[in-house]
This record gives C-alpha cells, structure tokens and sequence, in this order.
C-alpha cells in the first residue's frame, strides 16, 4: 500500500532508578545492573538506525553513576569482590538469594554453569557449594547483567563467555571492574548520540517526585474526588520548582545546554505542575491518553490522542503529547514471549489501524500533524525478552524505518504541530489510570505524605531557610517510597524501602530536636492497622519442657481493608539446625507456606501480590488477602525434641 504522507511516530524511553543511597554504599544494585545491561546497549542498539528517538533520564540516577564512579559500591558488589574463600555463611546465604533474583528463562538458562548452579541456590544450600563454585556464582551474577552487544564488543566478556566456568578471582575482579567502565560511559553514550543527531534528551524533576503532588496534594481529588487524602495537605511548591530546575541544570552540566523537555515522573501532570515547567522554560511534556480522556470529557475523540495539545499557563504555553498505552504497553507487557519478527509486524499493523483511523476520520492531510507518542520504561522489560530485547528491536526498527511509511521523530519536533489544539482544562493525573492512586488515598499512603507535613514544619520551626527544608526533603519526597506503599507492589526488598523512608525522616525529626509523630522504628504499616490485634497463644503439647524450648510464642491478626496481617512472635531467632515452618489455609483452600530460620525467611503464595517481612527482631508478618477463618500448621524442627507440630485457628468477628 502506498501512502501520500507518513505516518509520523515519535519513542520516548524513560530511564530511572531509585535513589538507593545510603551511609556509604547502596543497599540495591539496581542501578549498576540496568546500566551495564541496558542503557549503554540500548543507545547502540537504537542508534544505528535512522530512526530517531528521545530518551528521558533522571538526574538522581545519573548522581548515582557518577558516585560509583567515585568508588560507592553496593552490597552485591562488596559481597562479589570478597574471595571466595573467605565468604561467611551470611555472605553465601545473601549471594544465594542475589544470584535467583533475577530471570531464570531468559538471562540464567543462556549460562549453562548458572543454571546449573540454580536450584541449589533457590534452596539455599549453602553448604553443598565449594569455593570454586561460590566464585563461579560470584563472576556469573554479574556476567548475566552484561548487555549482549556489550558481550560481543568485550574481549574479557566473551572470553569468560567461552570459558562458561572455573573463574579465578583476578577474571572475578576484571568484570565487575568492566561494570565500572561501563557506567561511566553511559553519560558520554547519550551525548555522543544527541550530537549526532539520533536522539534528543528529556530529563524529569530531580529526584523522581509525582510533582502535582508535591505542589499540593489535594490535587488528587481532580481524578479520585470521593478519596481520603492526607490532612493537612502537603504543599511544597518551592520544592517542587527546585526540583525542576536542578534537574535541567544538571543535564546542561553535564552537556552544555538546557533540555527542551521533560517526561514528569510517572506522567503524572497538573494545571500548576506545567506552570512551574513553563516558568523554567520547559516547551513540551508527556502523559497518558487517558488524562486527555479525563480532560476532555464528553469532547473526547478517539483520535485526539494524536495531537499534541497546546497548554496556557501565566508563565507561557506547554505544548503536551499523549502516550498511545497500547501500543507502548504492547513493548512493555505482551511481545517479550512473541517470535521478534511476528511482534514487529504486529506492532506496523496496529500503527496501520492508527493511521486508518486518523484518515477516515479526519482525512489524509491530518497525518501532517497527528503522531503517535510510544512511551516506556527502557530498562525494566527487557530481561523478559530472549537476548533481552536486541532480536526484537533490531526487527522494530526495521520496520519503523520505512520512511514510506512512517516519519520518525523527537518529542521537540513531535509537539511542534501546524495545527495546533489548544487544552483549555486540564485534570491532573498520571500514565496509571490517569490517577495518583498508586501514591496517595490509603491510610498507609496518606501517613506517608502526613510524615513529610511534620518533617517540613520541624524543620520550618527549626528556623530553616526554603532552600534548606527544600534540600533536606527532596529524598523522601520521591515517588518510589510512596509506590512501595501501595498494596499492589511486592517485591523481596519491599520493606528495605519502608525501613530507608522512615530513616531519612528520622534523622530530619533528630536534627531538629523535634519528635516524631509517630514510632519511626516500627513500620508505618504496623502503625495504620485497623482492628485491633487478635492474639492466640501457641502450645505445643502440654509438658514444660516443650513450652520452655518453644520457638512460637503466639501470632495474631490485624485487617486493614481488603488486607490483613497475621504477625508470627518468637520467644526467639531459630538457632542454627533449627526451623519454623507455618502453613496457612484460608476459606479460599488455598496454602499459603512459610519458613523461618536461623538466616533466612523463605515465603510460598498462589497470589502474587501476598508478601512477608521482619517486622522486628523476633517478629514475622504475613500480609494476605481478607478472610473470616484461618488455619495455621506450626511445626517446629528442634535437635531436642525433633518435630513438633500444633495447629491455631484464627478468626475475626
């Protein structure tokens, strides 16, 4: 078919890590690992085509680079540069849990000693590894992190490669060195790629911070009217601003020029956060197509998301793209198990059933000023993807440069529209639902943003300047704390992030001399609860001698909405050869199974969304869907005694 004029497409690729600072080193790796998988292979990967592309970078996470560069390292690294011989046994269990937090189809099976390794690792068994295979472990962790493209180009990557096994420590060393080199040319990759042309760079607000909602959060009541929110609101505008303004003052360091635009964090926009971006000289940013929809109401058309909308503010205009969420979350979610080919055709199809739709509604010469936004993490979907990603866009970008076919563009020249629309009202949301949900309106959300209300007058009342309160702030008011809040996420480092979020506003109550509103040793989830705890003792038999060696003290149930806690107390941590072991049926017939032992917590649950946490030394919750009946197996393993088991019923009224 051939077609008078092109339909124009514009990608975006959000890069972003959390802040994981902390004393002097990281407490995840995250940042190091994408950046020596993804984003040096990424730009190369995307830059040899003629297609162009904008890619969107968080300053916080370049901060990070630069300090890795500056000798940080973070606690997988430490544990990878210690000799293998001189590994603990804490050391071997935290390598162990390192070396299966990661793909096992697509980036463990590729390393056949890996793989082989795996099950021994999943389970623990600490003790059935030599010192060889503990290096191994050590140098292939980090060696499935490396990029494909990197691999090929890597003398030392394909050397280790071939060698497939029996690493010595100086090859050990040599790796996690070539981590190093990488990340710092991650910086100089994207300029070198912006001169040329390639690719335009977009940076979002300094730290990360869903920015209407640091101006005012209140605001979420534009898209979630009937939602509870915080009170007081948080109103931080100054921060806010500054956190724009660093962030575009940091790339043109690094650079030498301002960027054009910028990707808020999230999508996530409002009236009074593009002020702020039009008083800073910022000329386009991005959302989600259901924002327009909210905007738009009963003026919504299908095809409106094709144009940028033109927004006034007392400061000037912003011109603003709206994300096609199909086709981006086509790249995101669905092709990574596709055959690369069959997923690039499926991708120029469903850009043919844009193309069909403008003309037939609007005629052909509207494709001189409709483009179709793709916007998207470029880091976090790749490792589902066979070769993680490198067969299935060199097969996009063949496609996507038929220049009969489609025009590529940057997002500055994407908002740049001959006929321009203009949005009169905009209803502030995010690429989420178009809502703030993820981050604010539950008791546990809203406590989190109630802590920085507090911490901002402590330090208002400590006699602080603006710029000080606002750089004291700025870290906690990130995104990520208040994501990790929200029931729907769970990962096995959720609570690591509660436990850095209450610390940094511990230590802003602590500096000025004010306490707390709330216990900042315990986790906020302990503190929002509810019902009042439900506790029933646990017995093992009847004898004294059980009692006295007991491990289970009690356990109890909390419920908070759709959610509850059940809390397993210790008389105390299991000694080494012994273990706790609690099975959990609730009246869905379900087993939910957990192991608690001298140094590990291990969780089973058929929903994914079920998790598990230290809640203090000698306490362990479970946090599970609602029911009315529980039943718990407990059996204790002890040398003494060998196994012990009773059963507990838990009900709530």
């Amino acid at each position: 078919m051939t077609n008078t004029l092109p339909l124009r497409i514009c990608f975006l690729w959000h890069q972003h890590q959390p802040d994981y600072r902390i004393d002097d080193e990281f407490f995840l790796p995250w940042v190091r690992l994408h950046a020596t998988k993804d984003y040096r292979d990424l730009c190369d990967i995307l830059g040899s085509y003629s297609v162009k592309h904008t890619f969107n970078l968080v300053p916080s996470m370049l901060m990070q680079l630069d300090e890795y560069g500056k000798g940080r390292q973070d606690e997988l690294e430490r544990m990878c540069r210690i000799p293998a011989h001189e590994l603990s046994q804490e050391n071997k269990v935290s390598l162990a849990r390192w070396a299966v937090t990661i793909q096992r189809d697509t980036m463990v099976r590729p390393l056949p000693r890996y793989d082989e390794l795996f099950e021994m690792l999943a389970n623990a068994e600490v003790d059935c590894l030599d010192e060889q295979a503990w290096r191994d472990v050590q140098v292939l962790v980090n060696l499935a992190w490396v990029g494909p493209v990197t691999r090929r180009n890597s003398v030392l990557a394909t050397e280790l490669l071939l060698q497939g096994c029996n690493f010595n420590e100086e090859q050990k060393h040599a790796l996690l060195d070539l981590h190093h080199e990488i990340m710092s040319d991650i910086v100089p990759t994207f300029l070198r790629y912006e001169k040329k042309g390639a690719f335009e760079i977009s940076v979002t607000p300094f730290h990360h911070p869903i920015l209407p909602l640091v101006i005012d959060t209140d605001v979420a009541h534009e898209s979630m009217p009937f939602t509870d929110l915080p009170l007081p609101a948080y109103k931080a505008p100054y921060h806010a601003e500054r956190h724009v303004r660093n962030a575009r003052e940091d790339w043109k360091r690094r650079s030498g020029h301002f960027p054009t635009g910028m990707w808020l964090a999230e999508g996530s926009v409002s009236t009074e956060a593009l002020e702020i971006l039009a008083k800073n000289n910022v000329s386009w940013t991005a959302t989600d197509e259901d924002v327009l929809k909210r905007s738009l109401g009963e003026q919504w058309l299908e095809t409106e998301k094709f144009f940028p909308h033109i927004v006034e503010t007392p400061h000037g205009s912003v011109s603003v793209l709206f994300r096609d969420h199909g086709l981006s979350d086509a790249i995101g979610f669905e092709y990574a198990r596709w055959d690369p080919q069959r997923a690039a055709e499926d991708f120029a199809r469903r850009l043919e059933e844009r193309r069909h739709l403008i003309v037939s509604h609007l005629g052909e010469q509207a494709l001189a000023d409709a483009v179709v936004p793709i916007i998207l993490d470029g880091e976090n979907c790749w490792e589902f993807y066979d070769n993680n990603g490198e067969d299935f866009l060199h097969a996009l970008m063949e496609v996507c440069g038929d220049t009969s076919r489609y025009l590529s563009l940057t997002c500055s020249e994407a908002s740049v529209s001959g006929a321009q629309r203009r949005l009169h009202s905009l209803k502030a949301g995010s690429w989420i639902n178009g809502t703030f949900d993820i981050w604010i309106g539950s008791p546990l959300k809203n406590l989190a943003w109630s802590l920085l209300v507090a911490a901002k007058s402590a330090l208002e009342g400590a006699g602080r300047s603006a710029e000080e309160v606002s750089e004291a702030l700025e870290t906690v008011e990130a995104s990520d704390w208040f994501w990790w809040y929200d029931d729907r996420h769970v990962a096995e480092h959720k609570s690591r992030f509660d436990a850095i979020f209450r610390r940094h506003l511990a230590k802003i109550f602590s500096s000025c001399g004010v306490a707390p509103p709330v216990d900042l040793s315990c986790p906020l989830l302990e503190v929002v609860m509810t019902s009042d705890p439900i506790r029933v003792p646990v017995v093992f038999g009847t004898t004294a001698m059980h009692r006295s060696r007991a491990l289970v003290r009690d356990v109890s149930i909390e419920s908070h909405e759709e959610w509850q806690r059940i809390t397993i107390r210790l008389e105390r941590r299991p000694a080494t050869l012994e273990e706790v072991v609690v099975q959990i049926i609730g009246q869905d017939g379900f087993e939910r199974a957990c192991l608690i032992a001298h140094d590990e917590l291990l969780w089973r649950s058929p929903h994914h969304d079920e998790g598990f946490e230290w809640l203090s030394e000698n306490a362990v919750a479970l946090y599970v869907h609602s029911h009315r009946m529980w039943t718990l197996k407990i059996m204790e393993e002890r040398p003494q005694d060998g196994q012990v088991t009773t059963v507990v019923h838990l009900s709530t009224p």
